[in-house]
């Protein structure tokens, strides 16, 4: 009787102990695999350079759609986002004119590390700028090309945000962010590509 009990328990132990070898064995989700690629990368800000560039301006339009002109026959040229009803007509040719407008993009320099034997073609990184007293003003993600670095190499990339309403004292910050929550899982390019 102990013999056949103490069998029995043996087997049971056996064939709860491969059940756990099988569960643990099992195949990740291609999301689940993205996840744990994702968490063997990091990325950090070298720095950055702020790159002013002109705004293109446009021939000011009357109401019929015709251009404006001065006083020498020449159309008046405006900054496209900033003309207003008040400034539109003979008001604008006998303004003095404005400060030319610039447009301010913002080059990041980043550098990124894979501790991974195997290299995700891209990975959406998190890129937050912030104030002077280090509150938060915007937030992108970004999708770089990581398919070119191999497991312990840090490469250096360049990506540029354009349009960026930038002030003196502003920051910037970059992340591999790690766990991405599934519901948030759609806004990183990496878990799409997987599916």
């Amino acid at each position: 009787m102990y013999m056949t009990t103490h069998r029995l328990w043996i087997s049971l132990l056996s064939l709860c102990l491969l059940s756990l070898l099988a569960v643990g064995c099992a195949q990740p989700t291609p999301e689940e695999r993205v996840a744990e690629l994702r968490a063997g990368y990091t990325a950090d800000l070298n720095g950055f350079v702020v790159v002013q560039q002109p705004v293109p301006m446009e021939p000011m339009l009357d109401d019929d759609g015709n251009p404006v002109l001065d006083e020498n026959g020449e159309p008046v040229m405006v900054d496209p986002t900033a003309v207003t009803e008040e400034a539109e007509g003979d008001q604008a040719s006998d303004a003095a004119p404005a400060a030319v407008p610039v447009a301010q993009d913002i080059k990041l320099d980043i550098m990124v590390n894979n501790d991974n034997y195997e290299k995700l073609p891209g990975l959406t990184l998190d890129v937050s700028q912030a104030d002077s007293n280090e509150v938060e003003k915007n937030h992108w993600k970004i999708y770089i090309d990581t398919s070119e670095i191999a497991r312990g190499n840090r490469s250096a990339l360049v990506h540029t945000l354009e349009g960026v309403d930038f002030q003196e004292g502003d920051g910037f910050a970059v992340e591999v962010r790690s766990p991405v929550p599934a519901e948030e899982r759609s806004e990183y390019r990496e878990f799409s590509e997987a599916s």
